[in-house]
């Protein structure tokens, strides 16, 4: 997979709120190119949609990894924010994932993607 091509799946997961549930079939396959050691090939595209089945992925692709979360519920499609830090205490982390969206579960998706686009281009041993 190239840039160009996680780049406009990310900006799908942030402006769609009815993402079909067929596209997360290529969310599915960008994972398991940037992360091919973890549970993704055992996730269906309707497990990967939901906000439940993203945080799965974030905690078994970056264990003990901060997830903070930011939204308002009422307001509508809730612009929901997604940060993915590897520390919770300190400011200095070398690299952090953010995504939005107005579906909670598609903004940490993008924070996944982007912070693993990141560490497979910029640290291809982590």
């Amino acid at each position: 997979m190239k840039d160009p091509e996680l780049d406009l799946l990310i900006e799908e997961l942030e402006t769609r709120g009815d993402m079909p549930l067929a596209d997360f079939g290529g969310v599915a396959n960008a994972l398991g190119y940037l992360l091919p050691d973890h549970l993704f090939d055992r996730l269906t595209a309707e497990q990967i949609s939901t906000t439940d089945g993203a945080l799965l992925i974030a905690d078994d692709a970056y264990p003990n990894w901060a997830v903070h979360i930011h939204g308002r519920a009422n307001d509508r499609d809730g612009h929901w924010r997604c940060s993915l830090r590897e520390s919770d205490s300190r400011d200095n982390d070398r690299v952090m994932g953010s995504g939005r969206s107005p579906v909670l579960g598609q903004a940490i998706l993008a924070a996944l993607l982007r912070l693993s686009m990141h560490l497979k281009k910029n640290h291809p041993a982590d």
